[in-house]
């Protein structure tokens, strides 16, 4: 569990963090949503929820690949961002916009080769058929795909017995050459797959086939605040929240007020 004056100072590196990438998005007329956590923060608190350590920023794909452009010509020191495509150990179908000089671990820090520091999550939004039985098989065959990417890269710590299952598998996926590698190839062309289209609808696809929403849904974008600073957020709370979390503007069982469970955090000079 963190502590309160821990997680303040989390929230306080990554306003920091936001308002840098706002600023970034601006200049360059890239539009992002808050999302997830973060943006029932913005309805129901004005800000975080109270015992939320992160933030969380939804992209349409080409505003995303638009980031991930300006970000490699900035070549920037203060940020490192992760993409699988810049590092096949980062096992995510999600970008992070990582603070340096700073240290977030998770259980998995160990295995990996690189440092994650405090960020911000950059969920991907990928256009999906308008077919609801094309669009269920399309979207479970990227879940699995994801998982199969992420087993193949990190062991889980082994407390029940379907992740001691799940280890099995990374064993056998390396030993018959199934590693990162092979999935980071495939999932990415399977994502984009209907980019081009002229479909109305669009999730991430990282989650399971019953979450998707209208592209109107967030397009165009609504204002909001958010500790004190203006920020985008989807038109459509009642979809885009509604539709994961059912009744948003209530607080959750205080069992459920959940972190992140950190094996260290390092905030350096910040």
């Amino acid at each position: 569990m963190t502590n309160d004056d821990t997680l303040q100072h989390i929230k306080d590196v990554e306003m920091l963090i936001l308002k840098d990438f706002i600023s970034i998005c601006d200049e360059h007329n890239i539009d992002y949503y808050l999302f997830y956590g973060s943006e029932i923060g913005a309805v129901r608190h004005e800000g975080f929820i109270p015992w939320d350590d992160d933030i969380d920023i939804a992209m349409f794909r080409d505003d995303y690949e638009k980031f991930l452009k300006v970000m490699e010509d900035k070549k920037s020191e203060k940020y490192t961002i992760f993409d699988s495509r810049y590092n096949e150990e980062y096992f995510f179908q999600f970008g992070r916009m990582s603070l340096n000089g700073t240290y977030w671990a998770e259980f998995w820090d160990d295995q990996v080769s690189f440092d994650m520091g405090i960020h911000l999550d950059l969920f991907i939004l990928d256009k999906i058929p308008n077919n609801k039985f094309k669009r269920q098989i399309y979207m479970k065959r990227c879940l699995l795909l994801a998982k199969f990417y992420a087993i193949s890269a990190i062991k889980l710590e082994e407390t029940s017995i379907v992740q001691k299952l799940i280890n099995v598998f990374h064993v056998i996926f390396n030993a018959i050459g199934l590693k990162p590698m092979f999935f980071k190839n495939r999932l990415l062309k399977v994502y984009t797959k209907y980019e081009n289209k002229d479909y109305d609808y669009c999730t991430d696809l990282t989650m399971n086939e019953q979450c998707y929403f209208k592209i109107s849904d967030f397009k165009p974008v609504k204002k909001a605040m958010f500790e004190g600073i203006e920020v985008k957020i989807p038109n459509n709370q009642d979809s885009t929240l509604g539709s994961i979390f059912g009744d948003y503007m209530s607080l959750p069982p205080e069992e459920e007020r959940v972190c992140h469970v950190l094996n260290e955090i390092d905030f350096g000079k910040f």
